[in-house]
């Protein structure tokens, strides 16, 4: 008798399948953080998350400035697929990992001195061993991602930082210390490296080094070595501003409500990047005329969640916090209702994410990129020449209103932009932050 086998999925469902699974992880890991937020602010003191926050700011910030986009590569070229391809990338990968900790080491005495915090001495070396260690992540991470088959992925996640939770809380309460979070993290990288080599399905990585394989990596890389490190700049560029000019404390405050503030943007770009740019780069390849309407249902999907939540956190931001967190971290709550209103701007142009990465426009996407850095630091400062630490959370937060019609303008040019979703979002975000201004603005 002839075997009966499934139907292959087409594109939407895999596309809404995998979704869901991403946002299901992600929400998982998201109440995990938050929960163990609650529990580690009681534990240990509010200097110590400004100090963890320089140290995730820093090495990401290396791990950015050397990203060579191996994953996007075996996402996007048609052979990602190839096992000497793969293989390559991974030798790749973790020649990059050794290199980042090193960077990181050499790094680590100038930036105790220049924050004058010593601690900051050992704290990034060892916390830097997460590069070596995610140098040794499986590439079948990025072939789930491609396949558009991330069921596992989010799996391991959670479980990989429940488990890291576990043990982060348990080091909190032995050492009430900083350290529990430096080894907590530690822990967490490595249960995800393990998991990626024994429970998802693909090749078994080992070592090579293939010439054609390597041209494409650089090739594809050189541009995302730049827009990544740019993409650093403007996701962590304010905290290490506010770091160096304000003190620990308001790093911690303003961390806490960046935190917060960033729960549904964080899940819309991991969606955009996990699951939608996949999807834009197959539906470009096989489905070119009706990438504009696959281009407006998802960016429909990503915007609503994330925008509503920053309505309800510029209105209720300050009695969010106060529930949540005791009297030390109160201060945090004014500064997420500025943040908010800033988000209602990046829900819009941040929905554009990975759509000129999937149709093979990597130059002009970092160029996009650069603009907004540079647009975000110039208002950053003068808020802070004009209203000091109040001031600099301000200009974070207007530089996400001056950014869009600059994503307008190259989306326009490339034939992407959609004014009709993007313009009625827009007046509605103005009307709402004209109505909470004499709160945004109080003292």
């Amino acid at each position: 008798m002839p075997t009966s086998s499934k139907p292959a999925l087409t594109l939407k469902q895999r596309v809404l399948q995998s979704g869901s699974w991403s946002l299901a992880g992600y929400g998982v890991n998201q109440a995990l953080r938050l929960g163990g937020n609650l529990i580690l602010t009681r534990l240990l003191f509010p200097e110590a998350f400004g100090l963890m926050a320089v140290v995730q700011a820093v090495i990401f910030g290396v791990h950015m400035l050397t990203d060579m986009g191996i994953g996007p590569s075996i996402i996007q070229k048609n052979q990602g697929n190839d096992p000497v391809f793969l293989n390559t990338a991974w030798t790749v990968q973790i020649a990059r990992g050794v290199l980042v900790w090193g960077g990181l080491c050499a790094l680590a005495l100038p930036l105790a001195k220049l924050y004058g915090e010593p601690l900051l001495a050992g704290m990034i070396p060892v916390v830097g061993l997460s590069a070596i260690i995610q140098g040794f992540n499986s590439t079948k991470l990025y072939s789930a991602q491609r396949n558009l088959a991330v069921a596992r992925v989010a799996q391991i996640d959670v479980a990989a930082s429940s488990i890291g939770l576990l043990v982060t809380v348990y080091l909190a309460w032995l050492q009430r210390s900083v350290w529990a979070l430096v080894w907590g993290h530690v822990i967490t990288t490595s249960l995800k490296m393990f998991a990626s080599h024994l429970l998802l399905r693909g090749i078994r990585n080992q070592f090579a080094w293939d010439r054609g394989a390597l041209d494409h990596l650089i090739g594809f890389g050189r541009w995302i070595l730049l827009s990544s490190g740019l993409t650093f700049l403007s996701l962590e560029g304010a905290r290490l501003v506010i770091g160096a000019l304000l003190d620990m404390r308001q790093l911690a405050l303003f961390t806490l409500a960046s935190t917060m503030n960033l729960v549904f943007w964080q899940a819309m770009q991991q969606l955009a990047w996990g699951v939608f740019f996949p999807a834009y780069s197959e539906a470009y390849r096989s489905n070119p005329k009706n990438f504009m309407a696959v281009l407006f249902k998802s960016r429909l999907l990503l915007i609503l969640p994330s925008l509503s939540l920053s309505v309800l956190f510029i209105f209720f931001g300050s009695q969010v916090m106060e529930i949540l967190y005791d009297e030390r971290y109160h201060g945090s709550g004014l500064m997420l209702e500025q943040l908010a209103a800033g988000l209602l701007a990046a829900c819009v142009w941040g929905s554009y994410a990975g759509v000129l990465m999937a149709l093979g426009k990597v130059a002009t996407s970092t160029l996009l990129t650069a603009i907004q850095v540079v647009c975000q630091f110039s208002v950053m400062f003068i808020g802070y020449r004009l209203g000091g630490g109040s001031g600099l959370v301000m200009g974070v937060a207007a530089a996400n209103w001056v950014v869009y019609p600059l994503y307008a303008c190259v989306m326009f040019r490339n034939g992407l932009w959609q004014p009709k979703l993007d313009l009625i979002l827009l007046a509605v975000s103005v009307l709402v932050v004209v109505q909470a201004w004499p709160a945004l603005t109080r003292i």
